[in-house]
């Protein structure tokens, strides 16, 4: 059987500049932070990221780190804590490029 299992580090060295990534986590459950902070730790930019049902923390932190060039979504908040703040600031800045997929 082929092994399936790889580190943070290699998983994270497939992601190159420009790359399309997808998110299924929304707001702030499951996100796979470490992965998104071993991205950022390899300095990758102009992500397109997709993530559905909306995004949250995953999304903002990219954001924040201005590594998203492009970002599709119905909406990206942080639950119960309100608006994603990078989010936000992005949008009013235009500083990415945004694709509503409401």
């Amino acid at each position: 059987m082929k092994e399936k299992l790889t580190s943070l580090a290699e998983a994270a060295a497939v992601v190159t500049d420009g790359a399309l990534l997808g998110l299924t986590s929304s707001t702030l459950d499951n996100a796979p932070m470490a992965f998104l902070r071993a991205l950022l730790r390899r300095g990758v930019k102009k992500l397109r990221l997709v993530t559905l049902t909306g995004g949250g923390l995953n999304a903002d932190l990219l954001i924040g780190a201005e590594a998203l060039a492009e970002y599709e979504t119905c909406s990206c908040v942080l639950g119960p804590y309100g608006a994603a703040p990078n989010f936000q600031r992005a949008l009013r800045a235009g500083l990415i490029k945004m694709k509503d997929t409401t």
